[in-house]
């Protein structure tokens, strides 16, 4: 099952002039994203869909050795319907926003 994280948007919900998926809380909030896909050890893959709305987002989870799928940015479901067909097995989406994700939660939802 591949673990995809949705991390391309444009920020506007947080009203920040910086990435939000940067912003810390504690650590940068893709990064607990990423760390509660990881360590639920279901993912054989984890690839962080991004857009030219967020390239420091994009150059972050390249930093941290994650795949990227670069879409138009045209919007969730238009980039999510881009990034799935690059796929033929079961994929599982979460939102780069969603910092208080952790491996439990992965699991029992999975």
């Amino acid at each position: 099952m591949i673990g995809l994280v949705m991390c391309g948007g444009k920020g506007t919900r947080m009203d920040s002039l910086e990435e939000k998926l940067l912003i810390k809380y504690k650590n940068p909030v893709i990064q607990h994203v990423i760390t509660a896909l990881q360590d639920s050890r279901i993912f054989s893959k984890i690839v962080c869909v991004t857009s030219p709305n967020a390239p420091k987002t994009r150059q972050f989870v390249n930093a941290l050795g994650i795949n990227t799928i670069e879409t138009e940015g045209n919007g969730y479901v238009d980039d999510l319907s881009e990034a799935l067909l690059n796929f033929d097995e079961t994929v599982f989406v979460a939102s780069g926003d969603m910092a208080l994700l952790d491996d439990k939660i992965v699991r029992k939802v999975v």
